[in-house]
């Protein structure tokens, strides 16, 4: 059993505007002591989703979005997310928690 608290965190930029094929970036912060994990989810017309996230300086891509995302940084403070090639179904809300995680 695992448990998970997640909290917001700063996130910018507040709006990206980019063309088909480029690249988007999004950089999350926390200052939440103890927290060792940054969650990144989209939400669009087919709901709210989990992309993946960073432990601590380990990142994990859900599997549909393997090809798709990078992410890099650490989890205990700060993240850069990259949407990689867009395309028009990319169009969403993005966003990203911080979380304490314990195993």
């Amino acid at each position: 059993m695992s448990v998970i608290l997640c909290y917001n965190v700063d996130q910018s930029p507040p709006d990206v505007i980019k063309r088909r094929g480029e690249s988007a970036e999004i950089r999350c912060s926390h200052s939440v002591p103890s927290y060792n994990q940054i969650n990144w989810y989209r939400q669009n017309q087919e709901g709210f989703t989990l992309m993946g996230y960073l432990f601590a300086t380990s990142n994990t891509s859900e599997k549909e979005f393997m090809d798709k995302i990078v992410m890099s940084g650490n989890g205990n403070s700060d993240g850069l997310f990259t949407i990689k090639n867009l395309a028009s179904s990319d169009s969403a809300v993005y966003f990203c928690a911080a979380c304490y995680t314990m195993f």
